[in-house]
This record gives structure tokens, C-alpha cells and sequence, in this order.
């Protein structure tokens, strides 16, 4: 019998700033594994992908971005979280921080599985990224559109 996986249209904002690229580290209810990920979630009805990437990344950083419509790619890849298997449809999004860099990300108060975000360095973000190919080499590309010197 060969079963649908469920759909899920989502929306991230791949934010660099002074070499670091905001992340939020999440761990999955059911395994239990711990990784990490642009800032991102649900498009809600109503609510456009870049809507989503700007409030998603308000909720799970605390802070607050600019997302550059011209700098999206939308990729479709399969997803297991919460033991569940998954087809997904992400909108990446280049962004970039209101306000200035500071280093530090004040904790916020989101879901049980947000363990925080953190700037990682760009490079060290993405080979961490790499235990997910599909969002990882995303992520790459939105990084390679939106920086010039990295």
C-alpha cells in the first residue's frame, strides 16, 4: 500500500549578518535529535511565504528582519519531525537584521523544542546544516545570492 506523506508549506528567512548566518537550534520531540536550522515554520492561511519567514523569525529569534522577495527559492524535500514523515515545501528567503548585530540572541519564549537561536559562523552553520542535504545546499544558494564576499 503506498501511503501519501502529509504536506507542509513553509516559509524560512536566511539571515547573514558580519559573517554569521541566524540559526535556531531545535530539538525533535520524538527522536530526540538536536539540530540546526534558518529561523522559519508554516505559512498560515492568509499569510504570504515572506509574511511567514518575517513573523516566524520574530517568534523563534526575537528578532526582526527584512526579507528580500527577490532573493527566494522554493524546494520541495522530504522531512521526518515529530516521527512523522513529511513532504515539504519551503520558501527560503534572503534577509537581512533591523537594528544592529550584537552576537548574543536574548532567549525567547516559543516551543519546548526551540532550544535558542545563535549567529554561527557561515561556514561552521552550514556543514552543521549538512545532517539535512536539501536544506543545507538551500541555504547555501540563498547565501550565495544575498553575500558577495562569502
Amino acid at each position: 500500500m503506498n501511503e501519501t506523506k502529509p504536506k507542509r508549506i513553509r516559509a524560512s528567512a536566511v539571515c547573514v549578518a558580519e559573517g554569521h548566518l541566524l540559526v535556531v537550534h531545535l530539538r525533535d520531540p520524538v527522536s530526540g535529535e538536536v539540530a540546526i536550522y534558518p529561523p522559519g515554520g508554516a505559512v498560515e492561511d492568509g499569510e504570504t511565504p515572506a509574511d511567514a519567514a518575517r513573523r516566524e523569525t520574530l517568534e523563534e529569534t526575537g528578532l526582526r528582519v527584512r526579507i528580500d522577495a527577490h532573493a527566494e527559492l522554493v524546494d520541495t524535500y522530504p522531512f521526518r519531525w515529530g516521527g512523522v514523515d513529511r513532504e515539504i515545501t519551503t520558501h527560503y528567503f534572503g534577509a537581512s537584521l533591523e537594528g544592529s548585530f550584537a552576537l548574543e540572541v536574548p532567549p525567547v519564549t516559543d516551543v519546548d523544542y526551540n532550544l535558542g537561536a545563535a549567529w554561527v559562523p557561515v561556514d561552521e552553520a552550514l556543514v552543521a546544516m549538512s545532517v539535512h542535504p536539501a536544506i543545507a545546499s538551500a541555504v547555501r544558494r540563498i547565501v550565495a545570492m544575498t553575500t558577495k564576499d562569502l
